[in-house]
C-alpha cells in the first residue's frame, strides 16, 4: 500500500551464514520504510547476527564512522509491493500466460507481485533518546527470543533497541553524506501521537514474502518520555516487524513512527504490547533539532474527554516490591486486588494518582487465592478532592462489546509525577455472573486495575476489575486473555459498607461456592453426568 509523499512498508533482507555453503539459504530480515524512491530506514535488530552488533554494542552510543565497518556489512535487499506504473519488459509473455491459463485466479493481484531491489547500508546510529529509556523503564527486560542465553541475548537486544539503519538503494559510495535524507524524512513524518490515538502498523512478520506489508490495527496505549521517547501499543506485531512503519489511522494516513521491539520478555511474562518509536523524536535528535520543535499531534475531543475520566478514577497502588492498579470509590475507598497488597501487614501501601502520593490501609482482603481476590483499601478523603468516584455500569457485560482496560504495567520511578496509567482495549470474549474474559492487553500492573466500557454519552463505566491472565504450568502468561470479577459480584457489598461501617458485610465477598472457585481456578465445573 502506498501512502502520500512516497512513503511505503517494505521488507529488508540479506543472506547470513557463518558457513559459506548456507549463505544464500539462511536470510535474516526486518521490515522498513522506504521514501524518496531511493532510501530506506530500518531497524538495528537486523543487525543482530553480524560481528557488527558487537561493535555497536561496545560503541556505547558513539558514532560509528569507520569504513571497515560499512565495507563488510553485506548487501541489502528491499523487497516491496509492485508499482503497477512502472514498465514492465515482459508484459507480453505474461499476457500470453494468462490466456493459457484456465485458472480463474486473478495473478495482477498485488499479493503475487513485488519488486526486489538491492542497496548498502550507508548510515548506522545509536538514538540517545531511546538509549535513556531503555536505562530507565526496560532495564528489567528482555528483547527478543526468550531461549538461548538470556543475560546476553537482554544486553545485546537492548544495545540494538536504539539503533537505526539507513540503507541507500542508488549509491555505492561509502561514507555518503545522510544528514540530507534524514532531514527529508523529517519533513515528512508527523508529530508524536498521545494516548489514544488509533494507528495502523505496516510490517512483513517472519521475514516472509506472503505477509509483505500486513496491516495490524491498534491504539497508541501509552506515551513513555515528555521528548516523547517511546509509544505502546496493543496492535499486534511479530518478530520480523522492527522497522515496519507505524500510521494514524484513517482516510489521511500519517507516518508516525516506527517499530522497534515485537517481542520481549519482562518479570517471566510476555509483554503483549508493541513498542514504537516516534520518529520525529528520533531524527530530532539525530539532527540536533530543538525538542520545542517537535510538537505533539493533538488529541481528538472524544479521546481527550475519555481518558480524563480513566485518569481520574484509576490509581497505582504499591505494596513493597508489588504494584497494581486500584479504582477510585469515592470517601478515600479504593478497591484493587487482594494479591497486590498481600504483604501489606509487614510491608507499608501507597497510592499514587496525578501527582498525589498519599499511604492507605487495608480494610478487607479475601483470603489467598480465592475467588474473588479483591481488597479495599482507605485513605485520607481529603487528599483526593481532585479525583472523582467511578462509575459502574447497571447493565452486565455482553459477549462481544468493546471495552477498554487500564492499568500501571510500566512506569518511570523518578517521574511519578508525570504519571498515568496505560489503556488498551479489546473486546469481552465469555461472560458469566461471576467471570468477565476480554481480549484487552493485559500485564503485571494492570491488576486491580478496571474494565471499561463506552456508554452512549461517552462517559466510562466499570464493568469489572482485572484479577488475572490465563497462564501456563511453567508460569507464562498470556497477556491477551484475561479474566476480571464482574462489579456485580461486589458493588452492592462495598456500597453499604462505606454508608454503615459495618465490617461484616465484606466477608461475604469471598464467594466460597466450589462452581466459583473452580471456575475462577479455570478447572471443569460441570458435571460430567
Amino acid at each position: 500500500m502506498l501512502i502520500k509523499m512516497g512513503v511505503e512498508g517494505v521488507m529488508v533482507t540479506y543472506n547470513y551464514s557463518d558457513d559459506g555453503e548456507l549463505a544464500n539459504i539462511l536470510t535474516v530480515a526486518a521490515s522498513g520504510i522506504k521514501y524518496s524512491n531511493r532510501w530506506v530506514l530500518t531497524h538495528g535488530s537486523i543487525l543482530s547476527p553480524l560481528k557488527q552488533a558487537k561493535i555497536i554494542k561496545d560503541a556505547r552510543g558513539k558514532p560509528i564512522l569507520s569504513d571497515d565497518f560499512y565495507n563488510q556489512l553485506p548487501e541489502m535487499y528491499v523487497t516491496c509491493e509492485k508499482d503497477s506504473k512502472m514498465a514492465n519488459v515482459y508484459e507480453g509473455v505474461e499476457k500470453l500466460s494468462r490466456e493459457r491459463n484456465c485458472d480463474d485466479t486473478d495473478l495482477e493481484h498485488t499479493s503475487y507481485q513485488a519488486r526486489v531491489m538491492t542497496g548498502r547500508i550507508c548510515h548506522v546510529w545509536q538514538c540517545p533518546v531511546l538509549d535513556r529509556c531503555v536505562d530507565d523503564i526496560l532495564y528489567s527486560w528482555t528483547i527478543g527470543h526468550r531461549d538461548g542465553d538470556v543475560e546476553k541475548q537482554t544486553q545485546l537486544g537492548k544495545a540494538l533497541l536504539s539503533v537505526f539503519v539507513l540503507i541507500d538503494l542508488e549509491s555505492d559510495i561509502a561514507g555518503l553524506k545522510t544528514l540530507r535524507p534524514l532531514s527529508e524524512l523529517l519533513d515528512m513524518v508527523k508529530p508524536p501521537p498521545d494516548r489514544g490515538t488509533n494507528i495502523q502498523v505496516h510490517s512483513t512478520p517472519f521475514g516472509c514474502e506472503v505477509f509483505l506489508n500486513a496491516v495490524t490495527r491498534g491504539s497508541v496505549c501509552g506515551v513513555v518520555g515528555k521528548r516523547p521517547s517511546l509509544l505502546l501499543t496493543d496492535a499486534a506485531t511479530a518478530l520480523g516487524s522492527e522497522g515496519g512503519p507505524v500510521y494514524t489511522d484513517g482516510p489521511t494516513k500519517e507516518l508516525v513512527g516506527a517499530v522497534v521491539c515485537s517481542v520481549s520478555w519482562w518479570r517471566g511474562e510476555w509483554v503483549g504490547l508493541t513498542l514504537a518509536a516516534p520518529l520525529r523524536s528520533i531524527l530530532a535528535a539525530k539532527l540536533r533539532v530543538p525538542p520545542d520543535s517537535v510538537p505533539r499531534a493533538p488529541v481528538s475531543p472524544l479521546h481527550s474527554h475519555i481518558l480524563e475520566q480513566i485518569d481520574r478514577v484509576t490509581i497505582l497502588v504499591r505494596c513493597g516490591n508489588a504494584w497494581g492498579a486500584g479504582v477510585y470509590l469515592g470517601r478515600g475507598y479504593v478497591i484493587t486486588c487482594a494479591h497486590v497488597v498481600k504483604h501489606h501487614a509487614s510491608s507499608k501501601v501507597s497510592i499514587y494518582c496525578q501527582g498525589v502520593k498519599e499511604t492507605a490501609i487495608v480494610r478487607y482482603k479475601t483470603a489467598d487465592d480465592k475467588a474473588y481476590d479483591l481488597a479495599l483499601l482507605f485513605t485520607n478523603p481529603q487528599c483526593w478532592t481532585h479525583l472523582v468516584p467511578v462509575e459502574f455500569s447497571e447493565e452486565a457485560a455482553i459477549k462481544g462489546e468493546s471495552v477498554l482496560a487500564a492499568g500501571y504495567p510500566y512506569f518511570n520511578e523518578n517521574n511519578l509525577e508525570d504519571l498515568k496509567p496505560t489503556v488498551t482495549s479489546g473486546h469481552v470474549n465469555n461472560v458469566s455472573p461471576s467471570l468477565i474474559q476480554t481480549s484487552c492487553c493485559v500485564q503485571s500492573g494492570f491488576s486491580g486495575g478496571p474494565i471499561f466500557r463506552l456508554s452512549n454519552s461517552n462517559k466510562v463505566e466499570v464493568l469489572g476489575i482485572i484479577a488475572s491472565n490465563a497462564k501456563t504450568e511453567t508460569g507464562a502468561c498470556y497477556p491477551y486473555i484475561n479474566m476480571a470479577v464482574p462489579t456485580r459480584a461486589f458493588l452492592k457489598i462495598i456500597q453499604h459498607f462505606i454508608l454503615d461501617r459495618d465490617e461484616t458485610r465484606l466477608s461475604t465477598i469471598e464467594n466460597n461456592r466450589e462452581m466459583i472457585q473452580s471456575q475462577w481456578r479455570l478447572l471443569p465445573y460441570r458435571s460430567k453426568i
